[in-house]
Order: C-alpha cells, then sequence, then structure tokens
C-alpha cells in the first residue's frame, strides 16, 4: 500500500477550510489544520457584531465540527522550514508534512500614519468587534452621566471600501435606534466617512460608487473623499488638508496586509503578500502552496494582484486541493484561473450595491436581498444560519430593537 499523504493547511479561514473539504475527501491524504482559533470565523459580518445587530456565537463555528475526520491543532506557527518539511509551534510542538498550504489571511496595517495604532479600534477578530461595541454602546451612558462630552458620540470610519461602507451605514442605523433610549443626547451623535480617495468603493463601478454615497449619505453619514489621514489622537483625526475631526470612537478600516512573519519565506508583493507563480507555489519553495490574503497572485500580466476577499481565497483553496490529488494520482496540474463571480456590499436596511462581470448591476431591496442570501449560504453550519436569518427578521420587524443588544460591562 502506498504511503498517504500529509497535507497541513495553516488557517481555518474560507481558503483552508475549502481546500480541506475537497482534500478529505481523497482517500490518499490526511489533513491537519492549525490555527490560533478553534472556529471559524465568518469576517464578512464582524460590522454586524460591533454593532450589535448579531451575537458573536452566529458568526463562529467550530472548526472540528465543520469538518469532521480531519484532525486540528490550536497553536500559532512561528517557524516553516521548507527543506525539513516540518513547521514548529509557538509552544514548542514541531510538525511534519508532505504538502503545505499557507491560508493565514491577513491582517489590519496602518500604512505608518501616527496615532492609528493606539487610537484607531480595528475589526479583524471577534474580540476587536465587541471592543467596537462595547465603545459604541457604553458612551451614550457615559454621555448620558457627564462623565464624557458630547464629543465622545462621534464616530469617524476611516476606509471607503466595502468594510467601510458596511459599518459606517450600520453605526449611523445603531445611531438612529438610541433616539428612544436617549432622547437629550442623541442628536449629538454622527457618524463621518473619510476615503483617501475620490470616490467609495473604489473596487466598483462610477455609478455603483455613486449611488452607495447617496444611500450612506441619506441615512445620516456624512462622506469626505480625497481625504487623507495624517495623524490622530485619542479625540480627534487629523486630515491632511488640515481639518480636525472630534470623534469619541474612531473605526480603522482603511487597509489590510499578509502577516509580516511569512515575507522571511519569499518576495513580497504589495501588502507583504507572497508572491506566487501560475501554480500558486513560490518558485523555489517545493510543496509549498499560498492562498487567500497571504499569496499575491496576478492573473494577467501588468495588472494589480486578485482582491484580498473570501471568493479569491475560496477559488484558491478548492484548486490547491484538487492539485494536491492531481500530482498524487500522476496527473497533469493545470495553472490557476480565477472566475470573477461579481462583487457587492451592503449599505443597510434595503440599501446595497450588486455587481456581476456580465454587466448587470443591482441596487436598493433587490441587491440588498442578494446579498442576505449569499451570506447565509456562505455561512458554516445549519444552526448558524438559523440563528442569523431569526436574529435579521427580528431586527427588521421590530425596527431599533435589535441592534442594541445589552451594554457590555
Amino acid at each position: 500500500m502506498a504511503d498517504r499523504t500529509k497535507v497541513v493547511i495553516i488557517g481555518a479561514g474560507f481558503g483552508g477550510l475549502d481546500a480541506a473539504k475537497k482534500l478529505r475527501k481523497s482517500p490518499d491524504v490526511d489533513v491537519v489544520i492549525v490555527d490560533r482559533h478553534p472556529y471559524q470565523l465568518f469576517s464578512p459580518l464582524l460590522y454586524q457584531v460591533a454593532t450589535g445587530a448579531l451575537p458573536e456565537d452566529d458568526i463562529a463555528y467550530p472548526v472540528r465540527a465543520a469538518i469532521p475526520g480531519v484532525d486540528f491543532i490550536r497553536g500559532d506557527v512561528v517557524r516553516v522550514d521548507p527543506e525539513a518539511h516540518r513547521i514548529r509551534l509557538f509552544d514548542g510542538t514541531q510538525i511534519t508534512y508532505d504538502q503545505l498550504i499557507i491560508a493565514t489571511g491577513s491582517v489590519g496595517t496602518t500604512f505608518g500614519i501616527p496615532g492609528v495604532e493606539e487610537h484607531a479600534l480595528q475589526m479583524k477578530t471577534i474580540a476587536e468587534a465587541r471592543h467596537i461595541k462595547k465603545r459604541l454602546l457604553n458612551t451614550y451612558e457615559e454621555v448620558q452621566e457627564k462623565r464624557l462630552s458630547k464629543d465622545a458620540l462621534r464616530v469617524v470610519v476611516v476606509g471607503g471600501g466595502p468594510t467601510g461602507l458596511e459599518v459606517s451605514g450600520a453605526v449611523a442605523e445603531l445611531q438612529s435606534t438610541m433616539k428612544r433610549e436617549y432622547p437629550e443626547i442623541a442628536s449629538f451623535a454622527s457618524v463621518t466617512l473619510v476615503e483617501a480617495g475620490p470616490r467609495l468603493l473604489p473596487s466598483f463601478s462610477e455609478s455603483s460608487s455613486a449611488h452607495a454615497k447617496e444611500e450612506v449619505e441619506e441615512l445620516g453619514v456624512t462622506v469626505k473623499l480625497n481625504s487623507a489621514v495624517d495623524r490622530m489622537y485619542a479625540t480627534d483625526v487629523h486630515l491632511k488638508s488640515g481639518e480636525i475631526l472630534p470623534a469619541g470612537t474612531i473605526i480603522w478600516a482603511a487597509g489590510v496586509a499578509a502577516p509580516e512573519q511569512w515575507g522571511q519565506l519569499g518576495t513580497t508583493g504589495p501588502s507583504r503578500r507572497l508572491v506566487v507563480d501560475e501554480f500558486l507555489q513560490m518558485p523555489g519553495v517545493p510543496d509549498v502552496w499560498v492562498i487567500g490574503d497571504t499569496a499575491a497572485f496576478t492573473a494577467k500580466e501588468g495588472e494589480p494582484p486578485l482582491p484580498m476577499v473570501a471568493p479569491v481565497a475560496m477559488q484558491m483553496g478548492r484548486y490547491v486541493a484538487r492539485s494536491i490529488i492531481a500530482q498524487i494520482e500522476d496527473k497533469p496540474v493545470e495553472p490557476f484561473r480565477y472566475v470573477d463571480k461579481g462583487q457587492m456590499a451592503t449599505i443597510g436596511r434595503r440599501r446595497a450595491v450588486v455587481e456581476t462581470p456580465q454587466g448587470l448591476k443591482l441596487h436598493g431591496t433587490l441587491a440588498w436581498l442578494a446579498w442576505l442570501g449569499l451570506h447565509v449560504v456562505y455561512l458554516a453550519g445549519g444552526r448558524n444560519r438559523v440563528s442569523v436569518l431569526a436574529d435579521w427578521a427580528w431586527n427588521y420587524v421590530n425596527w431599533g430593537i435589535g441592534p442594541r443588544r445589552a451594554i457590555v460591562d
């Protein structure tokens, strides 16, 4: 009987889990997933946890339950030794592999702007989303009891991509619901969305960008375009134009990068991503595949790398799984080809934009329903899907009740 191939996957995100699901079907493969968290995080809905619309349990699903029969090891990878085909964890544990898939996603990046690291709240983990929720909700109590000034109710969101747009709309809707409970101070709350470029959603068409701007402004968000951040402090954001924006809460959604530790393995491209070839491997590094946000893969010469979004990671994960199985079966491995299925972003209640490669553009309620449906489909676990649908339905019918939740002590 031939030796089985041991595939180790670092990262239990979209790409890593899609690779594992396909690999586990092969009778010749043993799969080991390594991640610092025992759950898969559905990061596209983190902003709803941050604004109280969903409980955090709804967007986290245990890895062991998601893929039964796959070995899972909880730990932080601190070193990869390609020559020895071995990785080392923070606690000293060493794991050997025949094939390694690096699917570690991305982390927030501050672009070296002074004060961002110290004063802005980022939203890449459940803990960070929980922190934002606590700040947003507790600030009302602090202002009501006159322990903070009314300026503390001002929220500044930096970054006009999908995440910044979505969290701005959600915060505006949350502030609207607070008028019932804090009628004396709620009118002092505001949201300002700051974007360094000339329009929101730069990867979308100009018409969709313009529509998104109109929609989010209808919710009460002040949008500032061509407004690069120069520095920030605990209670204000300084723009390069000289304008100063008072803020009690600053949310940073201006960019992400690959984890810095992987740079030692090969050549890095934009956002510290590892440059890979047409087979999603680094030249000169055998048996190591890189997918998702960590990989800088360019579909066509002269174009930027593929975007750091879940659909890219998932397609890469399935491709690498097929490629490893093909190698085991002595079949040819085809180059990776990305199929663009479109993009979408939600702005608020019955407000969203959707674009497809065929040129179809949806706005408003239909786009919002499409966004809801796709996210429910991608959620791991039947219980999570039912729970999210129930929460969304309750929030929709009882306008203003759901997002409030309880203040976190």
